[in-house]
């Protein structure tokens, strides 16, 4: 991983905590906070730009890989369902050969099938919603970096414009929520 120096002679990891550097402390801290309890690297990504980070998506990525753990949760869920479904193929092939009495399997058939049920609609529900968030948030993140280039230039505008900004992603956000 390649190192940076700044002026004062500090080394950076990565350019995140470089930029990071150049916010206010109470931005950057309200960043990390945002980025340590936000699950979606994506709306990181988003929120990101939104206080003007320069860099790479790949490089946020590495760097939330890197300072906080994130939990899978699709893919816990999507390994659930696939063992689900692997007990389900166990037990018909034990009802048929007889291993397991009739009455008794389809007892416990119906049970799986309706979990397995139960976990495909969970992870249907899961995928919506990220959909709708990552599009409503990315929507908001173009409208506001269109807002900021029009008026990059315009000492008048640029300003309010900015703290509107901030407030806009912040109610957005927490509608989300």
């Amino acid at each position: 991983m390649p190192t940076t120096a700044s002026k004062t002679g500090k080394v950076y990891l990565n350019c995140v905590d470089e930029w990071l550097d150049t916010l206010p402390a109470s931005e950057s801290e309200e960043f990390k906070e945002f980025a340590e309890y936000t699950p979606s690297v994506i709306e990181i990504w988003v929120y990101s730009g939104i206080i003007g980070y320069p860099g790479t998506f790949n490089d946020l990525v590495r760097w939330t890989k890197m300072k906080f753990k994130k939990l899978n949760r699709r893919e816990i869920l999507n390994s659930e369902i696939a063992a689900l479904h692997a007990d389900i193929q166990e037990l018909r092939m034990a009802i048929t050969s007889g291993e397991i009495k009739g009455d008794n399997g389809a007892a416990r058939l119906a049970a799986l099938e309706k979990e397995l049920r139960s976990h495909i609609e969970v992870s249907e529900r899961m995928n919506k919603t990220t959909d709708k968030r990552g599009l409503t948030l990315a929507g908001a993140d173009r409208v506001m970096r269109e807002l900021s280039n029009i008026f990059k230039d315009d000492p008048q505008f640029s300003e309010p414009i900015e703290n509107a900004m901030n407030a806009v992603w912040a109610k957005i956000y927490s509608e989300m929520q």
